[in-house]
């Protein structure tokens, strides 16, 4: 369970990715972007609500070998050991990611590498790192006084009400890979951002476990249960199923099988 609502962006770094097959170029910032009172708030809700719209599925940083061949595990680790250095780091993040932007249908971007605190994340209080991507830009106008007219200006820019790509990495569990939360509005190429870029798994918790064992009562209750009696007891068997886990805090397999 996360909260963002006292979170705090202490550091933005923004760089620009093109598409490394196109021969696009990849734009560097040298120093961090100066943050001011008008657009923190709508720069922090432009990255967190997607967040907080999303069913919190958590990920971790993985490897076939070992987590220290992952690139942006290591990336992550050097900045919560050195947040002052986040800006360096972020451009070698911006490298990675524009080499994996490889695919045809990969758009060219900004890229957003934010250092947070202040974060809650299963009643803990941590830092974050936060790395966002826009891409698709939406037309809108200006109007302007030109004598004796009010002349239209048409413009393009990055619509605030929609991220395209983005992730939070937490600062715990970092022995199992860090806790992850990403989100990918534009699934042109749904290994791009994941795999290639962030290389990751899914983070096998409790709360994974338990969604793992409610999708197996879910195919059960529809292959056996609907068939051998009706959509009435389909459904009950559900419930029963949900309300076992909503009000066990440990599930004892012979338990759930006895009382459901």
């Amino acid at each position: 369970m996360i909260n963002l609502f006292n979170t705090h962006i202490e550091t933005l770094a923004i760089h620009r990715v093109g598409n490394k097959s196109r021969n696009e170029a990849i734009f560097l910032s040298e120093q961090p972007f100066n943050l001011n009172d008008e657009i923190v708030p709508l720069i922090k809700e432009y990255f967190f609500k997607p967040f907080r719209e999303k069913e919190e599925n958590y990920y971790q940083f993985a490897h076939e070998v070992d987590l220290d061949y992952n690139d942006m595990f290591k990336y992550a680790t050097e900045i919560f050991a050195n947040p002052a250095n986040i800006q360096e780091v972020s451009k070698k993040i911006t490298k990675h990611l524009y080499e994996q932007s490889n695919h045809p249908h990969i758009k060219n971007g900004e890229v957003y590498v934010t250092y947070l605190t202040n974060l809650s994340i299963d009643n803990n209080v941590v830092d974050a790192i936060g790395i966002f991507k826009s891409e698709l830009q939406a037309d809108f106008l200006q109007f302007e006084e030109k004598d004796s007219n009010l002349e239209m200006i048409l413009q393009q820019g990055i619509n605030l009400s929609k991220l395209d790509k983005g992730c939070l990495i937490f600062n715990y569990k970092k022995e199992e890979g860090y806790k992850i939360l990403t989100v990918d509005s534009n699934r042109y190429d749904a290994r791009y951002w994941l795999e290639h870029f962030l290389s990751v798994d899914a983070f096998e918790d409790e709360n994974f476990i338990t969604k793992k064992y409610l999708k197996f009562c879910q195919n059960f209750a529809k292959d056996v249960v609907l068939p051998a009696e009706d959509k009435k007891e389909e459904v009950m068997f559900m419930n029963r199923s949900v309300n076992y886990f909503a009000k066990n805090d440990q599930f004892e397999e012979q338990n759930f099988l006895n009382e459901v």
